[in-house]
């Protein structure tokens, strides 16, 4: 007897992209890669000429109007000059092609391929990387769509949604009192925040070296997945989380040279600069509920009592700075 088995997540093979591609640029597609995969799958088309990449997005994470509101916002900034990598228009203008797979409805965008290499930290290139997120939201400034993005970057998605996620791992690995230095904690940064006057725009919303390429001296900004309009302090503070958590020993200096880049294009201002450590930690309760929601891209061999313990630690140490910085 076969049983019947439900699919969370499939690997659209090559041979089906390439089907899914050809017509789309005047070239001759000669081949399709696999190229990576997080919250959607990422493909490497080979063309006669030039490479694209081809992104399909994963069964319940983004729908057509979402995906349509970003592409407008990257068509915005490229049509304002902006080093963003946007998707292909050569042979009939957008397309987002809908994907009947097994577990779904899944949605493909042709882009265009970033060249180059990720950029080193360095402090010349934080201080490219905050000119360039400076240029973001200055540019961005002005942006609507008539699609839906369907949340924005609010205390609803950054600390509501990712807290009824990790709720229940703390509570059955740690117990009821890191349950309770986590709400603590939310509790703390709303009441902060709230009566800040904090500045609303577009953002990229996880702007930091590993979803940009550097090329001949310039930066090509990608990955808009988390855009929406929000609050750009936070995806200031997502830069400065990148260099805190990966680049420890660099980050003092560089996190001085990214505020330098980004302050030559855009104006921070003071109450948006205080709210900076704020962001940092609700970047880390995001990022580990947007994990635990999305546990067949990371598995579950990482969540045990010491990574727990550990971001219980971080929310603590994180509180002590906050207090310290908000009194001052």
């Amino acid at each position: 007897m076969v049983e019947k088995i439900n699919v969370k997540h499939t690997l659209i093979h090559e041979d089906s992209v390439l089907g899914l591609v050809k017509g789309q640029v005047s070239e001759q597609v000669k081949d399709v890669r696999f190229l990576t995969r997080g919250l959607n799958d990422t493909y490497k088309v080979v063309g006669k000429e030039s490479f694209y990449a081809y992104r399909i997005y994963r069964h319940g994470w983004r729908n057509e109007a979402a995906i349509k509101f970003e592409l407008d916002a990257i068509l915005y900034l490229k049509n304002k000059g902006y080093e963003a990598v946007g998707p292909v228009q050569e042979t009939g203008g957008l397309c987002v092609k809908k994907i009947v797979a097994p577990e779904g409805d899944r949605y493909g965008v042709l882009f265009s391929f970033a060249e180059g290499e990720r950029p080193a930290i360095n402090p010349e290139n934080t201080y490219l990387i905050g000119k360039s997120l400076g240029r973001l939201h200055r540019l961005s400034n002005g942006f609507t769509s008539e699609h839906e993005r369907g949340y924005s970057i609010d205390f609803t998605h950054l600390l509501d949604e990712p807290v009824s996620f990790i709720r229940p791992i703390l509570k059955q690995y740690l117990g009821d009192a890191a349950i309770e230095v986590l709400n603590e904690t939310v509790m703390y940064v709303k009441e902060e925040l709230e009566t800040a006057n904090l500045e609303i725009g577009f953002c990229h919303g996880d702007f930091h070296n590993h979803n940009m390429h550097l090329h001949k001296g310039a930066l090509q900004v990608f990955d808009f997945d988390c855009c929406a309009i929000g609050y750009r302090a936070y995806d200031v503070a997502v830069s400065w989380w990148n260099l805190l958590h990966n680049y420890k020993q660099e980050e003092k200096e560089c996190w001085n040279t990214f505020l330098q880049g980004y302050e030559q294009e855009y104006s921070l201002g003071e109450e948006n600069k205080k709210a900076l450590p704020l962001f940092i930690t609700t970047r880390r309760i995001w990022l580990l509920g947007t994990m635990l929601q999305n546990r067949d891209v990371w598995g579950t061999n990482w969540i045990d009592e010491t990574a727990l313990e550990l971001f219980i630690l971080q929310l603590k140490t994180d509180r002590m700075g906050m207090s310290k910085d908000w009194e001052s």
